[in-house]
């Protein structure tokens, strides 16, 4: 476990939705996905703001980046298409490029984003995604095919036989968040055996997304957040990685939170944007490994 150093508030107390294993086979049900069924757990969430260096990519999942963008506003759909997402591939290119254990990736497609906005009580929703505060990971290895035959089309079949390949998520907050902080969970802590994958039927294609059971004693998931994240504190992490080396993280399971650090109803709502690529390696490890 990294020590946490030098920071003003270590860690947050409070309780997170896991998966209530029904201990029966989930069936996926037609039109909007089924919530699955959760138990809320006690759980110890750290604070790296101070050492946040300390996380990568290649060691527990998800890696903390500074990065200004020229955007404060990602309302308009197609000028965050034109103009962000490229902004954002030359950011993980060099992020990738640079960390250690990882192979300089070969391509990397902006595949789609989402705004959530935490709802305002008394106003009608501003957007259709809320924070989610179910651990989950989106999208299980055996998805990650359908991911890519959806988002790029053709070039799939070609680009799916490279040695390797990720699913990152960029999540960006749009404002400083006070409210509903995001946790990521280092992915080594967590084993297979605490894995759920659910069937996930939309109505124009069926996936598999994976549920995350409660430990098997207190403290074993080893859960992350960055206090009063802002917008230029990037948070990086792996939705799959199709590398089942040994001591590789190949999914990071995570989830919004509640602070128990505030009042009811204190901070403010929390806005913030993620972006999904699919990155394509020519190599399976570095050549410096």
């Amino acid at each position: 476990m990294v020590a946490l150093q030098n920071v003003q508030r270590e860690e947050v107390h409070t309780k997170i939705d896991y998966f209530d294993d029904p201990g029966v086979p989930l069936v996926p049900m037609p039109g909007k996905p089924k919530r699955q069924p959760k138990i809320a757990t006690p759980v110890t969430i750290r604070n790296v703001r101070g050492c946040e260096d300390s996380f990568t990519l290649d060691k527990q999942g998800f890696q903390y980046v500074k990065r200004k963008s020229k955007f404060t506003s990602f309302d308009d759909a197609e000028l965050v298409k034109r103009e962000h997402y490229p902004e954002l591939e030359v950011m993980l290119q060099e992020v990738l490029e640079t960390t250690k254990g990882l192979p300089k990736p070969s391509s990397i497609h902006m595949m789609t984003h989402i705004q959530r906005y935490s709802p305002v009580e008394g106003e009608a929703p501003k957007g259709p995604a809320g924070p989610l505060y179910g651990v989950h990971v989106d999208q299980s290895f055996a998805a990650a095919e359908g991911v890519a035959q959806r988002w790029l089309g053709d070039r799939a079949a070609e680009l799916l036989q490279k040695p390797r390949y990720m699913i990152i998520n960029i999540w960006r907050p749009v404002r400083t968040i006070t409210r509903d902080p995001l946790a990521v969970c280092d992915a080594q802590s967590v084993p297979d055996s605490d894995l759920v994958f659910v069937p996930v039927q939309f109505p124009d294609h069926r996936t598999e997304a994976v549920e995350i059971r409660p430990p098997s004693h207190a403290g074993a998931h080893r859960w992350y957040f960055m206090d009063r994240q802002t917008p230029e504190d990037v948070l990086l992490f792996k939705q799959v990685d199709s590398y089942a080396g040994p001591g590789v993280p190949r999914r990071t399971p995570h989830c919004a939170f509640k602070d128990t650090g505030l009042e009811e109803g204190e901070g403010e709502p929390r806005q913030s944007i993620e972006i999904r690529a699919f990155v394509f390696f020519d190599q399976v490890i570095s050549d410096e490994n």
